[in-house]
């Protein structure tokens, strides 16, 4: 009989235990970090989408650049793009690591684009970091690099004394 009350009243805890948080939702109320939205990790998905649909007047939205206006940066990309083949296949974001004012999303892209060495077609799948900052309550791209699997740098020439 005592065994069949503990079996309950564990029962009964566990039940408890399980439906008072069931509904609850974590919300960080830290006033120090205020959240603005999109998010950096949306941010950068939005602008590669953009890229990848070669859709520049977009991917401008999603950017700082303070020395050009949009019509130049749109002329800017379709020369870049059209000079280098660039196509991109798809991206996955790593992750992404936020500061008070900046942040940095890590992101895998699968592109096609043409090699300086070669002048070939080069299938890369290379991972790249993105930089962001916080202006006007949203952020904006303001740069990128390559830190794997990037395309070939052009060998320097070795000269014989």
């Amino acid at each position: 009989m005592k065994f069949k009350r503990i079996r309950i009243f564990a029962l009964f805890l566990i039940t408890f235990s399980v439906f008072s948080c069931a509904d609850k939702t974590i919300v960080d109320n830290n006033p120090e970090r205020p959240k603005y939205d999109p998010s950096p990790t949306v941010v950068v998905e939005r602008f590669l989408k953009a890229l990848q649909d070669e859709n520049f007047k977009r991917a401008y939205e999603y950017t700082y650049a303070p020395s050009t206006d949009e019509a130049g940066y749109v002329i800017q990309m379709r020369n870049i793009y059209a000079e280098n083949q660039i196509k991109i296949n798809s991206f996955i974001v790593l992750g992404t690591q936020i500061y008070e004012f900046s942040a940095t999303v890590a992101v895998e892209i699968n592109q096609v684009l043409k090699s300086p060495t070669t002048g070939q077609l080069v299938n890369l799948n290379q991972k790249s970091r993105y930089s962001l900052g916080l202006y006007d309550k949203k952020w904006k791209v303001t740069g990128g690099d390559c830190y794997e699997d990037c395309l070939e740098e052009i060998p320097e020439i070795e000269i014989a004394e």
